[in-house]
């Protein structure tokens, strides 16, 4: 029988058995996310969760996240299948693509890697740049350079709230941004994500560099950080290298459609 949790001390001892795997699962027990939050799990024969499936719905298209620990998860996502939305974005481990592809179209977004920086290197080697701290006011500027720069983004508005945002301008528009997708100050978590950088402004470093100002933040709280990049984004990778990244997982993303 299928399982709904909201026991959130179950929920965050499953996931500390791999931080890294499961960063988004710990970010979104913070209640800034958990409202948006389905958490589909399998007890086994213990009282401890042995397994879950993530659903968030806080953006327009719902995201699924799935990543198994043992043998039960087959059969937790079978279980899952006749419930999930008709249309979802999916992280998940290649070894399970063929459970989802047995009810649901895909459309390949292709192989990913999770990052956790190991060991922060500061890259503010320019002073010159005006890098600044990001909130509501400068919403329509950072929607123009999303749209410009990075229309396929997953930027939420709300994040804004987190005062995890920075950007650097030129000329008061902002050329480059780094964001995050989760940031938790009781799970202690944080997951980049929404980093763009202007086209006739690339290869310079400068995204490096706002990058570097914002985990300035995130390593002064403590927190453990994380992020995914697509696995063939070769820049981005020695980017996030140069900064203390180090790769432990790869993983699949794709978008699923029923059929």
């Amino acid at each position: 029988m299928l399982i709904f949790s909201k026991d959130k001390q179950r929920l965050k001892r499953h996931f500390e058995k791999d931080v890294v795997l499961f960063s988004y699962h710990l970010g979104d027990l913070d209640d800034f996310y958990y409202p948006h939050c389905q958490w589909a799990v399998d007890y086994g024969d213990k009282s401890k969760i042995e397994d879950a499936i993530l659903v968030y719905t806080g953006n327009e298209v719902p995201a699924v996240l799935a990543f198994g620990l043992t043998e039960l998860f087959n059969g937790l996502i079978r279980e899952m299948l006749p419930l999930l939305p008709m249309k979802f974005y999916c992280h998940f481990q290649e070894k399970h693509r063929d459970l989802f592809l047995e009810n649901y179209k895909e459309t390949v977004l292709g192989s990913h890697i999770k990052m956790k920086l190991e060991n922060y290197q500061s890259i503010r080697t320019n002073s010159d740049l005006d890098i600044q701290q990001l909130d509501m006011s400068h919403l329509e500027l950072l929607k123009q350079l999303y749209s410009e720069a990075y229309p396929e983004n997953y930027f939420n508005e709300r994040m804004l709230g987190t005062g995890k945002y920075y950007g650097c301008f030129i000329d008061n528009e902002i050329i480059s941004v780094s964001g995050v997708h989760v940031d938790s100050n009781e799970y202690k978590i944080s997951v980049l994500g929404n980093i763009t950088t202007a086209e006739k402004y690339r290869g310079k470093g400068i995204s490096t560099q706002v990058t570097s100002r914002l985990l300035e933040d995130l390593t002064a709280d403590n927190k453990t950080v994380c992020l995914n990049v697509k696995a063939d984004n070769e820049p981005a990778i020695a980017s996030y290298t140069k900064l203390g990244f180090v790769k432990v997982h790869e993983y699949e993303e794709a978008y699923f459609e029923l059929k």
